[in-house]
């Protein structure tokens, strides 16, 4: 633990606690406000780096991008007023998807607020909104206790982004002072924490007999599963009572999809496995999944009479959705490692003959989902989206990190197998534009020995290419691969399918992204036929630096599952 010094500000205070904390990077837009807190990073350069991006959305997709593929804290920090307003998007796209933030503002004087100031912003009552905790400085001394807190809130229960707050004339004052007040004593980082809560075990004998019992089980496998980095008890739970796995898109990864009981994504953004398996389960024990309406089709997929088990950090989630058999507030990853020594002190499992029929029904299941995939044309020109994937799983390594932007494409991304729990991220509660490209940057600083491919959407790249020059400053080579069709796609064939072909406002025109990558001194290759989308991703592979693969894609290829898309819009 640091020992501050006598004479510390406020400032070094702030940075000695994320380094306590164990943050190895804050991410931000630099302003005059936070120049105190970046002096004191620059006096600790060994321990922290400050990673200056171009757009505040760029920061906070990076901290995200960090923050999903570590499982720890991701840090940014922005100056006042515009700043901080810009920060909006990305901390409630980490805020939908329960990401660990410490996004930190540095606020104008405090005896010049709440005077209209130029640049003030209600920074308190719009991050209120947008965080799990959110609190701002008062007197220098408590910067300590207010770190501890905010690093506390960010992991605890149902992680989430938290905001701090420090008005610029108290980052020059001093912390140590003489107090009776000893809650500010001491440092900013607790000893150890036990934020994992057990289930109770009435509970979990009840969510052996349910599962036992069912014909049909399934298991909806959430975030609650990878944060708890409790993956391997998953497909050990799985294997042992034979029960097939669906994943939501934060779980996405905790059982690979190539095993024989893998049913893949569910929901609307997912793969027909996984939503057949549901529609025909009488049992679905979700673990840390939510039950959100995107993996459900609005509360469709799961029928009426199955038997819901929930588990969930937060107890506040359980039964919100749905009425359940079993709720259980409890960590995914204690919940499973205390159902397994159930089962494995009562000699529970399922019998060969039951296994080998629920196996023979994921297979079957996936065999016709790839059957459809792939049912189109992949020779032809403007290129199929599903090309694309045959390309990027014959070139790219089988452990590359996939950070997927949202549009039209994002269902054919959808189609590449996932295998590690890291290795898939999407802004899934938020579906945000503008996320995946930075958010790859930071899952780059992570995992710098990992290869790291963006695919994206032309309209979703262009809202925040300008991180180019970033990805190129710091040494983050990455692959993006753009799903171009000049326009934003699903809302095109939106208009085209319910609108009778009304078109307005989605469609503009086209940009040199070769020129664009090259100008911020990356690579840029442009591909128009299929036969030259594997060269390409060679070539980029080997590259060294970010590389712009610029793909003319048919954007009017029909996905496999779009006849049933009209579900999610039913109600």
């Amino acid at each position: 633990m640091v020992t501050p010094a006598n004479n510390q500000t406020a400032a070094e205070a702030i940075v000695d606690a994320l380094i306590e904390e164990g943050v190895e990077y804050v991410f931000g837009v630099t302003g005059d406000t936070v120049l105190p807190i970046l002096d004191a990073i620059y006096h600790r350069q060994d321990h922290i780096r400050y990673i200056t991006a171009r757009f505040e959305t760029g920061a906070t997709g990076m901290a995200d991008g960090y923050s999903r593929v570590t499982g720890r804290i991701g840090c940014c920090l922005f100056h006042v007023g515009p700043s901080i307003s810009n920060t909006v998007l990305g901390v409630w796209s980490a805020r939908k998807d329960a990401v660990p933030l410490l996004v930190m503002s540095a606020n104008l004087d405090t005896f010049r607020l709440r005077r209209n100031l130029w640049h003030e912003f209600d920074v308190m009552g719009v991050m209120g909104k947008v965080t799990k905790w959110n609190d701002q400085l008062i007197e220098a001394k408590d910067v300590p206790r207010l770190m501890r807190t905010a690093f506390q809130a960010a992991k605890s229960g149902m992680p989430g982004p938290v905001h701090l707050d420090f008005p610029k004339d108290l980052l020059p004052q001093q912390v140590n002072v003489d107090s009776a007040d000893l809650s500010i004593r001491g440092g900013a980082h607790s000893g150890r924490l036990a934020n994992a809560p057990r289930p109770e075990a009435w509970a979990v004998e009840e969510a052996a007999r349910l599962l036992m019992a069912a014909e049909r089980p399934l298991i909806l496998a959430g975030r609650g599963v990878k944060w708890a980095d409790a993956s391997h008890r998953l497909v050990e739970l799985a294997e042992r009572l034979a029960i097939p796995v669906a994943t939501t898109e934060m779980g996405r990864g905790a059982i690979p999809e190539d095993h024989p009981l893998a049913g893949g994504l569910s929901g609307h953004f997912g793969h027909s496995t996984a939503n057949s398996l549901m529609r025909e389960a009488d049992l679905v024990l979700g673990l840390g999944s939510r039950f959100l309406n995107v993996n459900t089709i609005n509360w469709q997929l799961i029928p009426a009479d199955a038997k819901i088990i929930q588990v969930e950090a937060d107890p506040l989630e359980l039964g919100r959705q749905y009425a359940v058999a079993l709720g259980v507030h409890a960590c995914s990853g204690s919940f499973l490692e205390d159902l397994l020594a159930f089962c494995a002190d009562h000699g529970i499992g399922a019998d060969a003959v039951i296994r080998e029929a629920r196996e023979k029904r994921v297979a079957e299941f996936r065999a016709d989902q790839e059957r459809r995939y792939y049912d189109t044309d992949l020779e032809a020109v403007p290129i199929k989206p599903q090309r694309i994937t045959r390309a990027l799983e014959e070139v790219c390594d089988r452990d590359a990190l996939y950070l997927v932007g949202a549009g039209l494409h994002t269902q054919f991304a959808h189609g590449l197998p996932i295998r590690y729990p890291e290795q898939y991220q999407w802004a899934a509660g938020s579906g945000t534009m503008a996320w995946a490209f930075p958010a790859a940057l930071g899952a780059k600083l992570a995992m710098p020995d990992r290869q790291v491919v963006v695919p994206v959407g032309d309209g979703d790249f262009g809202m925040n290419a300008q991180e180019i020059e970033t990805s190129v400053r710091e040494n983050l080579p990455v692959i993006v691969v753009v799903y171009n069709d000049c326009s934003y796609g699903a809302l095109r064939v939106f208009q085209e399918n319910v609108y009778g072909g009304r078109q307005i406002g989605s469609d503009y025109g086209p940009t040199d992204l070769v020129m664009l990558a090259q100008a911020y001194g990356a690579r840029g290759e442009r591909v128009e036929h299929p036969d030259g989308l594997v060269p390409a991703l060679e070539r980029a592979a080997a590259a060294g630096v970010t590389s712009v693969i610029d793909v003319r894609i048919d954007g009017w290829e029909d996905h496999y599952r779009s006849p049933e898309w009209a579900e999610f819009h039913k109600f």
